[in-house]
């Protein structure tokens, strides 16, 4: 899951006319959208594992047939009220009502899971270096905290251009070993769910796929609504951008979900599994893996701890107290949180946030049939005229 946040330096839906990748071209509306939301927990392999793998092929597959869907229709949801209402705020998006409670409830699930995030990415991080050099996890956790807050203090201004070179080395690197897994399968067994980590939370395949979707959409927002709010191309451009984003989705999670199957009986109980994926095929493929992966989570990382601190510096309890103490709070908290361990933390984090993102996923569709009424009103009155 990567995340760019609302206070992002970049600006997805401004681009030289030059450039030869509009972001408002249906392949640059897919890019922006796999990118967002591809990141280090689906290169870690424990959130495809969790949410897919652990209700074995059939199951796996119905809930990743469900979460593609869903991915499809919010995301052209957004883009489009975006483009008809011209606006990037996620909360006139979200809001239906004139009320602020939704408002405030999208404050809140957002904070949340950006922190909730960043906890996690540093669970991840320890993990990773655990098994790549034998080190205590909650080593790698600090030193990746360590290197987030001090990114955060220095500006984070280059953070997307190193996503820009991070995510297509995601791609490209768990693609590939979810290949050579496909091609060197493990023994058979009977019962693939059985043999996997699985979430406490989620006990129904059709669900997993919901709440896969509910938790990883909600950041998708900041980035699907300033490309619909600049988009002057016709409806079906969007969709298609969309249509692309969504099975370019599907495609990739679906390989690494096939991969992890076919290796279910070694891998299943692992932090994280495309890691042990890699070191059957070498170590140095392990090594290349562990390096792409806490790249990954540290981009991730450091987005969750700027976005998250720039939200609590908001609050007014905390206007006069500097933002050093706040990102090295945070970032501390998070540090001892993460202790909890990584499995254990995407089993229970990501489907509460995911819960509340189906709130969240409610107001936009109820925005989307408020405001198709509003636009067929006017039109008929404007018949009658």
């Amino acid at each position: 899951m990567s995340h760019v946040t609302e206070s992002s330096p970049a600006h997805p839906g401004r681009a030289e006319e030059s450039a030869p990748l509009r972001p408002t071209s249906p392949l640059g509306i897919a890019a922006t959208f796999i990118g967002t939301t591809i990141g280090a927990g689906y290169a870690s392999g424990n959130e495809i594992l969790q949410y897919f793998v652990s209700f074995g092929l059939w199951g796996g597959t119905g809930a990743l047939v469900i979460a593609g869907a869903l991915f499809f229709l919010l995301a052209v949801i957004v883009l489009r009220l975006a483009q008809k209402l011209r606006t990037t705020d996620i909360h006139r998006i979200v809001n239906p009502t004139t009320s602020r409670v939704p408002t405030w409830f999208a404050d809140l699930s957002i904070t949340t899971s950006l922190l909730g995030t960043l906890v996690i990415m540093l669970a991840g991080a320890g993990a990773a270096v655990h098994t790549a050099f034998g080190l205590p996890s909650l080593v790698g956790s600090l030193v990746m905290a360590t290197v987030c807050v001090v990114s955060v203090l220095a500006g984070i201004t280059g953070l997307v251009r190193v996503q820009a070179v991070v995510v297509p080395l995601i791609i490209v690197v768990a693609v590939g070993v979810a290949v050579w897994g496909l091609a060197n399968p493990g023994a058979a067994v009977d019962d693939v769910a059985a043999l996997v980590t699985s979430s406490p939370l989620i006990n129904q395949w059709w669900l997993s796929g919901v709440l896969y979707v509910a938790f990883n959409i909600q950041l998708a927002y900041a980035v699907l609504a300033p490309i619909g709010e600049e988009s002057s191309s016709s409806g079906r451009s969007l969709v298609a951008g969309a249509g692309l984003g969504a099975l370019g989705l599907v495609v990739m999670a679906g390989a690494v979900m096939a991969a992890m199957t076919a290796h279910a009986q070694l891998i299943g109980r692992a932090e994280l599994p495309m890691v042990e994926l890699a070191a059957m095929i070498g170590g140095w493929a392990a090594l290349l893996y562990t390096v792409v992966l806490l790249l990954a989570q540290f981009t991730t990382a450091v987005s969750c701890l700027y976005g998250g601190v720039e939200r609590i510096a908001l609050l007014s309890s905390m206007r006069r107290v500097p933002g050093w103490v706040i990102a090295v709070v945070t970032a501390l908290a998070a540090t001892l949180l993460s202790s909890v361990g990584f499995s254990d933390l995407v089993g229970t984090v990501y489907p509460v946030l995911g819960y509340a993102g189906l709130v969240i996923i409610v107001m936009l569709v109820v925005t989307w049939i408020v405001e198709r009424s509003t636009v067929r009103r006017r039109a008929a009155r404007a018949a009658r005229a």
